[in-house]
This record gives structure tokens, C-alpha cells and sequence, in this order.
């Protein structure tokens, strides 16, 4: 093996004008691959992080009397759950007949979450805010408001806002609210969305602060594993009348919720995102067929490149086995011609996959509508995966190997008369 390998290299070296156009198609190949996933990866990281955010950790607890479920039910949740989860009970508006107004300007709202920011202060402490913090939030009348809301309202932490809303009895409330933070998100999740104290918002709604719509949870290890996940619904289930585990929350909506029977449901972070899933499929399916293109290009350049390089050195071919060189022994010395080759370029294409990713990073990408999603402070920001290059690098070295052998078997299976009566 260590002569197929001086040979190989040796072979390169002298040929590295033919393999030059070889080297640089494995380089671009893989590193344009491996750029998307990382890009890709990114802004699904992103993307979760801010569902995170918006839904208040990794899973939900649902149900209840329609919506409506006690806060003491975090108590009988706590043993369920690994030790250092956070467990959080949450009241969220829809806020249909809500705005907040400063100094003659209205913004209408999409959804007022009250929650508990003593629970929630790891959370919290995670939002990117341009103004102020989520500090010292709990039991005041502090308010969180994203950065474009607080633009329109021309606010600035300090500053005091009207919030109005319609309450269960159908009047209209106001109720003064101080902005205590200004955070940085205009997404779907983030740009129409407002955090306050729960009983608060309880107390302008008019509902009981001893219910809430909903309790959150965060795990110390993030987003469990099917297996995780099932143990969890199992425990509850022998305190709860518990839905099955579903993939989109709507079918626990339509078919439990409200149909008079006190019915629980734990719900997953991803089960929430049926609205976009559609794009993040079509995202998905988008990159993957990137990267098998590529892979072919890969497969297909090297085998007939070297196909012509095999033939025009069957000569050489013909002198290896006039002097006793097994077919198997060239075989190897020409596979180890393509390791060499497809190990440096999956090597170049890292590095160039990696500093792509790095200078991507540097690009602004908020004016592009709704794209925001999958953005951190407006930029892809990559999540550079060692296992995925060996993932990739392995994936084409094994099929170009098989496809050179299979490119290449004519001119080793010749005999030495005949490769020696060949002439170029």
C-alpha cells in the first residue's frame, strides 16, 4: 500500500495540469454544498430560536375548560420534567381590539403575551434588545415592544404608552404601561407581538390571574427525542386526560379543545409551525437538490476524466504488467490517484465552504420582506458542521471510486502486448 501511495502521489504531481480542472469541480462541488447546508442550517436555527421565544420554550402545555387551565397545574408538572426545566404559566391575547397609543399615535397589535419574567428571565435575557432589558419586569406595568412597533409609536424606554383593549365584558379598557424594553425583531413571530406582566394583562382582560392559556416549558437540553417525548406523554397521561401527540397543534384545536371534555395536550415547538412548514420543505428540497447535482457533477467529471487518462496511459499500464504488477496492484495505485484527489479537494472545498459561510454572515438581508424569519440581527448567521463535511466528503469519495474503477476496467484488463502495441 505505502508503494500504491508514493506512486499516486507521484502521479499527481506529475499530472497536475490534467487534474488541475478536477481538483477545482471537488472543490466547488463540495464547498457550494456544503455553504448551503450551512446557510440553511442557520436559518432553521434561527428560526427555531425565535419559535423558542414566541412559544416560550421547547414544548406547551394546552387545555383545559376549552383554553382555560389553572396555574397550580405547573406544580403537577414539575415531576414530570428533568430537574433545572422551566415551567412557566403564560396568558396570551389575541389582540383583535387592541393598540397601543403615544402621544397621538396608534398601532394596532396582533397578540399581547402575558407572562410570568420571573420564570422566564434565562429566556428573556436572550432577546436582542436595542433598548432596556426584561430586568425587573415582574409584577410591574412594563412593557416589551419590537423595534418597528417602537418606531411607529416614535417610543423610547421610559416613555409611557396607552394600552386599549376590548375586556370580557365587551368595554373598552385603557391601561398605562411603561416601556422597559425595545428588542430587535420584525418577523412573523416577533414584529406585531408584546410582552407584559400575566396577571396584569389578567386584570385589564378581566379573567382570573388563577387560569392561564397555556404553560410553557423549557428543557435544560432543548428539544427532546422522540423517545423523550413519548415518556413525557406517558407520565402525564396518569395525571391528565391527554391528546395524542400530534404534528400540527390544529388537530388537537379541532378535535378536543372544544368539545366539552377537560382534555390536555402536550405540544412540541415544531407542531406549532404548520403555517410556514410549507416554506421550510420547499427550502429543504430546494438545497438538497442542489447538492445531488453537485455530487453528480462530482461523480460524473472525475469518472470520464479519468477514463481519458487511463486510456492514455495504457502504455504505462502495458510496462506495469510486463514486469509482474497484478491488475488489482493498478487498480489500487489508480484508486489511490482518486483518494488523493477527492481528499484535498473535500479538504479546499471545507475551507471555502467555511469562509463563505463567514463573509455571508457579514451581509444584511432585512429588506427582504418576511425574510427576517431566518435572520439574527438582520444576517444568516451559518452553523458550520464538522460532522456533515464527513458526511459529504465520504459520500463522494465512495462513489467516485466506484465509478473510476467502473471507467477504468478496459484498460487495466488489457494485456501487456496489447497495451505495449498502443500508440497516442
Amino acid at each position: 500500500m505505502k508503494d500504491e501511495l508514493k506512486m499516486g502521489f507521484r502521479s499527481l504531481i506529475y499530472r497536475r495540469k490534467q487534474y488541475l480542472s478536477l481538483f477545482l469541480v471537488c472543490m466547488f462541488g463540495i464547498g457550494v454544498s456544503l455553504f448551503c447546508l450551512f446557510a440553511i442550517m442557520g436559518m432553521f436555527s434561527a428560526l427555531e430560536d425565535k419559535a423558542r421565544i414566541y412559544y416560550g420554550g421547547d414544548l406547551q402545555f394546552l387545555g383545559g375548560y376549552a383554553m382555560d387551565q389553572r396555574v397550580e397545574n405547573t406544580e403537577r408538572l414539575a415531576p414530570v420534567f428533568p430537574e433545572g426545566s422551566v415551567i412557566a404559566e403564560r396568558f396570551d391575547f389575541d389582540a383583535d381590539y387592541a393598540a397601543f397609543y403615544f402621544e397621538g399615535t396608534g398601532v394596532r397589535q396582533r397578540v399581547i403575551k402575558g407572562v410570568n419574567f420571573e420564570k422566564e428571565h434565562k429566556l428573556f435575557s436572550n432577546f436582542n434588545y436595542v433598548e432596556g432589558s426584561a430586568e425587573g419586569l415582574y409584577g410591574t406595568n412594563g412593557i416589551l415592544l419590537s423595534e418597528p412597533i417602537a418606531n411607529m409609536l416614535q417610543a423610547h424606554c421610559g416613555d409611557e404608552i396607552t394600552f386599549m383593549l376590548r375586556n370580557t365584558s365587551g368595554f373598552i379598557n385603557t391601561l398605562p404601561l411603561i416601556v422597559k424594553g425595545i428588542f430587535r425583531d420584525s418577523s412573523l413571530f416577533g414584529m406585531y407581538t408584546s410582552y407584559m406582566d400575566r396577571e396584569l394583562l389578567c386584570e385589564a382582560y378581566g379573567t382570573s390571574p388563577v387560569f392561564c392559556n397555556r404553560i410553557c416549558i423549557m428543557l435544560p437540553d432543548g428539544t427532546p427525542e422522540k423517545k423523550e417525548l413519548e415518556k413525557y406523554q406517558s407520565s402525564l397521561s396518569e395525571i391528565f386526560n391527554m391528546f395524542r401527540l400530534v404534528e400540527d397543534k390544529n388537530e388537537f384545536y379541532n378535535e378536543a379543545l372544544y368539545s366539552g371534555v377537560e382534555t390536555y395536550a402536550l405540544i412540541k415547538l415544531n407542531a406549532n409551525l404548520e403555517e410556514i412548514r410549507i416554506v421550510i420543505e420547499a427550502m429543504k428540497a430546494i438545497v438538497t437538490f442542489i447538492i445531488i447535482m453537485l455530487l453528480i457533477i462530482i461523480v460524473t467529471g472525475v469518472s470520464s476524466t479519468f477514463r481519458v487518462i487511463a486510456m492514455k496511459r495504457i502504455n504505462e499500464i502495458g510496462i506495469y504488467k510486463a514486469i509482474g504488477m497484478k491488475r488489482m496492484k493498478i487498480y489500487s495505485m489508480l484508486l489511490t490517484e482518486t483518494v488523493l484527489l477527492i481528499t484535498s479537494g473535500s479538504i479546499a472545498g471545507g475551507a471555502f465552504s467555511y469562509l463563505a459561510t463567514k463573509v455571508l454572515g457579514h451581509f444584511d438581508f432585512s429588506f427582504i420582506p418576511a425574510f427576517d424569519l431566518f435572520l439574527v440581527n438582520g444576517r444568516v448567521r451559518g452553523i458550520v458542521s464538522v460532522e456533515f463535511f464527513f458526511i459529504i466528503s465520504a459520500a463522494v469519495l465512495v462513489t467516485t471510486l466506484g465509478a473510476v474503477m467502473f471507467a477504468v476496467r478496459k484498460s487495466v484488463s488489457v494485456t501487456p502486448c496489447q497495451a505495449l502495441a498502443v500508440t497516442e
